[in-house]
C-alpha cells in the first residue's frame, strides 16, 4: 500500500510533460497503457492528462517528506534495537564463557588436588593391616605360667623340643 502511494506521489510530483497516454484494449480484453499509439488490432483510447495544481503538488511533497521521515525513524529504531540485541547477545556469551572458564579452572584445581593426595598417599604407611587374622582362642606363644613337667600344649615338631605354633606366618 505504501509503495503504491509513493509511486502515485512521484507521478504527481514529476513535472508535467506534453505527452499523450494511450489506453489499448486488446481483442483478448487485456488493457495496457503506453506512450505510443496502439497496434492496429487493438482498440485505442487517448487518456487526457490534467495539469497539476501547485497547491496539490506542495501537499504531495509535504506528505512525501513526512512519510520519508517516518520511514527513516522506523529504520533507525529497528537498527538501534538490533544493535542492543547484539550487545545483549555478546554480553550473554561473555558471561557463559566466564562460567565455562571458571568451571574448567575448578575442575583443574580438583584434579591437581587429587593428584597431590595420590602422591602423598603413595609413600604413606598403612595405619591398619590390609588383612585381619581370624580370632584365636589360644595365644600363639608358649604359656609360661605352666610348669615344664606338664605335657606340651601343641605337638612337637621334632625331638629337640621346638614348639610348633598355630599362628599364621608373617
Amino acid at each position: 500500500m505504501t509503495i503504491i502511494a509513493f509511486l502515485l506521489l512521484l507521478i504527481a510530483i514529476s513535472p508535467s510533460v506534453d505527452a499523450d497516454v494511450f489506453k489499448c484494449i486488446a481483442s483478448s480484453g487485456k488493457i495496457t497503457y503506453q506512450g505510443r499509439p496502439c497496434s492496429s488490432d487493438a482498440q485505442q483510447e487517448k487518456v487526457p492528462i490534467e495539469p497539476t495544481d501547485p497547491r496539490q503538488l506542495a501537499e504531495a511533497e509535504r506528505r512525501l517528506a513526512i512519510w520519508q521521515m517516518e520511514r527513516d525513524k522506523q529504520k533507525a529504531e529497528r537498527l538501534e534495537a538490533e544493535r542492543m540485541q547484539r550487545q545483549e547477545q555478546h554480553r550473554i556469551e561473555a558471561v557463559e564463557a566466564l562460567k565455562r572458564s571458571a568451571e574448567a579452572q575448578r575442575q583443574q584445581a580438583l584434579a591437581e588436588l587429587r593428584q597431590a593426595e595420590a602422591l602423598e598417599n603413595q609413600y604413606r604407611m598403612q595405619a591398619y593391616p590390609l588383612y585381619y587374622l581370624p580370632y584365636q582362642s589360644r595365644l600363639p606363644y608358649r604359656d609360661r605360667s605352666r610348669s615344664i613337667d606338664k605335657a606340651p600344649r601343641w605337638p612337637m615338631r621334632d625331638s629337640k623340643s621346638t614348639w610348633m605354633t598355630n599362628s599364621p606366618r608373617r
